[in-house]
């Protein structure tokens, strides 16, 4: 099955670069389930999964989110949208970051001048205020760029991080998309047998995190997994014995794990014996 995982910016008109592939490869574009799913899971409402998403969250937002969870969250729908065997384009979310070592998912960036997109959301938004909309596409940007930074560690304009960019100051949507399908449909990037095991074994990683963050015994343990052919590896640091064991119970019960390691290390320590026992 084709995979896109698909970044742009505002007024770049990325957002039509995704339809045109859209119709030519009979795929489906996701982007706000993501955010239903997400709303339900965390129990929260649309307007601040949103503002976490997109990296707008107010003060009180962020005081009051746990953005821990909601990005585990976040991966944990991503990669269960790619391995949903249909087509599809996910597009924002840090897709491009999660997909990165998948072999065929195509990591695509859509990006033009400021001067244009300014131009651009100008004409979109019907405002006369240029300085207004210079504001909009600036602060758009940034809070982008600061959830890619602070969630994945990346630049979103660092092209090493995708497999072709496109600036839409001269080259057009029809070619952009153009140029997309030959990507996909290209050797390179053909879905193996090997691609879809990694695909599965980079899902299991994402779902056992977030099986452990939600499971109201784990939720606060400190953990890293690594998956390799369906063997699961977690490692970190828990309080408690109990917790290393529910750990080990709950990435177990993961669709896909054949095999679980746990080397977590408990920090809990044996209360000193009283003087005379």
């Amino acid at each position: 099955m084709p995979l896109i995982a698909m970044n742009r910016e505002i007024g770049s008109l990325g957002k039509d670069v995704a339809t045109g592939l859209e119709e030519a490869l009979g795929m489906k574009i996701r982007h706000h389930e993501i955010i239903d799913h997400l709303a339900a899971r965390s129990r929260m409402r649309k307007s601040h999964v949103i503002s976490f998403l997109e990296g707008k969250q107010g003060l009180i937002e962020r005081l009051t989110t746990d953005q821990v969870s909601l990005r585990i969250l976040t991966a944990d729908e991503i990669m269960s949208f790619a391995e949903s065997g249909e087509p599809v384009i996910l597009r924002g979310w840090g897709a491009t970051s999660l997909l990165k070592d998948v072999p065929h998912a195509v990591r695509v960036c859509v990006s033009a001048s400021r001067r244009t997109r300014v131009k651009r959301m100008t004409e979109r938004l019907e405002l006369a205020d240029l300085d207004q909309v210079e504001r909009i596409v600036d602060d758009n940007d940034e809070s982008a760029r600061a959830v890619m930074r602070r969630h994945f560690h990346v630049d979103t304009r660092d092209i090493n991080e995708y497999d072709m960019g496109f600036n839409t100051d001269r080259v057009s949507v029809s070619q952009c998309v153009d140029e997309i399908v030959k990507l996909v449909k290209s050797d390179q990037f053909a879905e193996t047998d090997e691609s879809r095991a990694k695909l599965r074994d980079v899902a299991i990683g994402h779902h056992v995190r977030a099986a452990i963050r939600t499971h109201g015994s784990t939720s606060h343990c400190k953990v890293r997994v690594s998956v390799n052919a369906g063997r699961v590896l977690v490692e970190g640091s828990v309080d408690r014995i109990e917790q290393s064991e529910a750990c080990s119970d709950i990435a177990s019960r993961i669709k896909g794990v054949r095999l679980l390691e746990n080397r977590l290390d408990v920090g809990e320590v044996s209360a000193s014996p009283r003087r005379g026992e």
